[in-house]
């Protein structure tokens, strides 16, 4: 050795001399044990062994350097070296420094059964076994179906569907009887690798043999890396037994120990994912002639892996999984490979996507959408559970009704009709349109007929006319109730005007129903009337009406004596101002309290107003003349007045008054 070196070393040592083992005894006898398994043993320890796969002594020279730093036995004493500390007395020429962490110390910490980490990071060696050693008795004891279970565990987590948009089941090495196949279902099934090259013939039959062609993908790989994937499987399984019994002794995170078994545990996933990687290197999956094969080279990002992603990333660019799975070409697809007759069950269209290989995979709900879309498309039809893909025939004209306004007193409607698949409406009353009938000049149509005939016509002769379409109004009972001296009396009007038909004790007016004429005093105590219309064969509601003959208190009227009314009376136009003039005449009426407005409202802007003191009483003829001067200062406008009371030169007036107007006369408002 002086021949060979500058400078001696302390890892220059010979631990296989037996002379040299001697004086490290002498030193501290408490390390043999470490040095027979870790350092030096004729070729059999853990350093030698590794210099021997790499080719030279970086191990050996390592290792006798931490034993040298770890011989001290007296109280206190400064054991062991950092990794820095180390390489630098490692350095010397043609050694390669680069790789002395990762492929060197690394593997000796993880492989090495006594040596240890201080707090600060320093490797040294002691006779006490380190978590290498445990774990090596740990995966000794497990048999090979515990390493399977726990490599299950692993690779149903690596493959868990969690978009499903590729395959919605994993099974993980399961047995040839435990392969379930489903309709809607894709299931990838990761299998345990053929010591030939493709396929298991097992695999191969089942594949021939099964209904469900297209439903199934196998993974799979080299036979010569899955012994040692059990292997790391069983590493595996002895780091989370050893970690959880540190967490169950309450062994701090900061503990060199548990330091060391979560550093353990991240180079023993690595070693998972690496053999996960060699071993499972095959994905085969179905196409027209059978099952073919590609290549997956799994990535790792970290610790992470998405092997859904990454499997839909090689079918995709294989052509057999799709993500275009909405417009014409999808359709198109769908018709040429599954929907190749005009008309089909669409239960049978989904049971060919899941036998015909050549089909594309895709999101399981893409075909249900496909079908939605098309018939709301009109693309497709569909009756009876049976799916046409056309060509269908264009769509006859039809005709939209809406009705925008409608006058429950008149009955009179506005109507917005649009044509459907067409350009022209023509209308008719009493018979069906054609088109001979009165056409139809814009959008809307006011009317008060009880049924309308619309023909929807396309000028341009794409679309053939359609039949009539019948619009009919409703029928609307209008009623008032009105005193005429001590009785009571109804009217009763339909909107539009049709035979009315009424009963008062309480019968169906449909049945028994008198017909209306006029105002009917209505029988003392009857408490309702029931009343219909109906004209042409429509009919209204049965409007019931209830009559209520409590008199909280009676209001009398003397017909010989002159009476005031004070109830507020108002016009809002120049007829119903006139009309209240003739009846004051009429019925020897004066106004009291009067107001006369001319002009004012709506395009109008100038208006004239004349108003009395609230007590003077103004004669009808009066108010005639003041009228006159009045339209001569304001010849535009609608005349209103308003009176807050009237005086009646007899009771029998008022009375009279009361009964043409149909109303009836409330407590406290007549004095006489």
């Amino acid at each position: 050795m002086a021949g060979r070196r500058y400078l001696i070393s302390a890892h220059d040592l010979d631990l296989n001399d037996q002379e040299t083992r001697a004086e490290v005894d002498q030193i501290n006898n408490t390390l043999g044990n470490a040095i027979a398994h870790d350092i030096a043993s004729d070729g059999t320890a853990v350093a030698e062994i590794m210099d021997a796969n790499l080719g030279d002594t970086d191990a050996t020279d390592a290792c006798k350097l931490l034993l040298i730093s770890s011989l001290a036995n007296v109280p206190n004493a400064v054991l062991g070296l950092s990794i820095p500390e180390l390489i630098a007395y490692l350095c010397e020429p043609e050694r390669d420094l680069s790789r002395l962490k990762a492929d060197v110390l690394e593997k000796v910490a993880t492989a090495a059964w006594y040596l240890h980490s201080t707090r600060d990071g320093k490797l040294y060696f002691r006779n006490v076994q380190n978590l290498n050693a445990k774990l090596e008795s740990l995966v000794k004891s497990y048999i090979p179906e515990q390493a399977i279970k726990e490599l299950r565990d692993h690779l149903q987590k690596l493959f868990q569907p969690v978009t499903e948009w590729c395959y919605q089941k994993v099974q993980v090495l399961p047995g040839i009887d435990e392969i379930e196949l489903e309709q809607d279902k894709v299931t990838l099934v990761i299998t345990e690798p053929h010591p030939g090259a493709g396929l298991r013939p097992e695999l191969q039959d089942f594949f021939q043999q099964a209904t469900w062609k297209n439903r199934i993908a196998f993974l799979t790989g080299a036979k010569n890396t899955y012994d040692m994937l059990i292997d790391v499987g069983k590493r595996l399984k002895a780091i989370q037994h050893i970690l959880k019994e540190l967490e169950s002794d309450q062994v701090p995170d900061s503990d060199p120990q548990m330091v060391q078994a979560i550093e353990l545990q991240d180079r023993i996933k690595q070693n998972f994912h690496s053999a996960v990687r060699e071993t499972f290197t095959m994905l085969w999956y179905p196409i027209e002639s059978g099952l073919t094969d590609a290549d997956l080279l799994m990535r790792f990002e970290g610790n992470r892996y998405n092997g859904e992603q990454q499997i839909i990333d090689i079918l995709k660019e294989k052509m057999k999984f799709t993500e275009e799975i909405s417009g014409k070409t999808f359709r198109k697809k769908c018709e040429q490979r599954l929907f190749t007759q005009q008309s089909m069950p669409w239960k049978e269209i989904k049971r060919r996507a899941a036998t015909n290989p050549k089909w594309q995979w895709h999101r399981p709900d893409a075909l249900d959408r496909l079908r939605e879309e098309c018939l709301h498309r009109d693309v497709w039809r569909e009756e009876g559970g049976f799916v046409d893909k056309g060509p269908f025939p264009q769509p006859k004209t039809s005709v939209l009704i809406k009705e925008q306004h409608r006058n429950d007193d008149t009955g009179e409607v506005t109507l917005r009709i649009t044509p459907v698949h067409g350009d022209t409406i023509y209308w008719e009353v009493g018979a069906s349109a054609t088109t001979a009938s009165a056409k139809l000049e814009g959008p809307t149509l006011l009317t008060k007929e009880l049924a309308i005939s619309l023909l929807a016509v396309d000028s341009t002769g794409v679309h053939e006319p359609g039949d009539p379409i019948t619009w009919n109004n409703r029928l609307t009972l209008k009623y008032r109730i009105y005193q005429s001296g001590d009785d009571k009396k109804l009217e009763l009007r339909a909107a539009p005007p049709a035979t009315i038909r009424y009963t008062t004790d309480g019968s169906d007016p449909r049945v028994v129903g008198a017909t209306y004429e006029g105002p009917f005093t209505v029988p003392e105590g009857s408490p309702v009337v029931l009343a219909y219309a109906e004209r042409d064969g429509i009919e209204s509601e049965i409007e019931r009406i209830p009559i209520n003959w409590e008199r909280p208190e009676e209001v009398k009227v003397d017909p010989a004596v002159p009476a005031l009314w004070k109830r507020r009376q108002q016009t809002e136009s120049t007829k119903e101002s006139y009309e209240f003039l003739e009846r004051t005449k009429k019925y020897h009426a004066r106004a009291a309290g009067l107001t006369i407005t001319i002009g004012g409202e709506g395009g109008v802007k100038e208006w004239i107003e004349l108003t009395t003191y609230e007590d003077k009483q103004v004669a009808p003829h009066l108010i005639e003349e003041c009228l006159q001067s009045l339209r001569k200062i304001q010849t535009e406008g609608q005349v209103k007045m308003e009176a807050k009371s009237l005086s009646f030169d007899s009771g029998q007036d008022l009375l009279d008054w009361v009964e043409e107007i149909r109303s009836e006369l409330r407590p406290g408002e007549i004095s006489q």
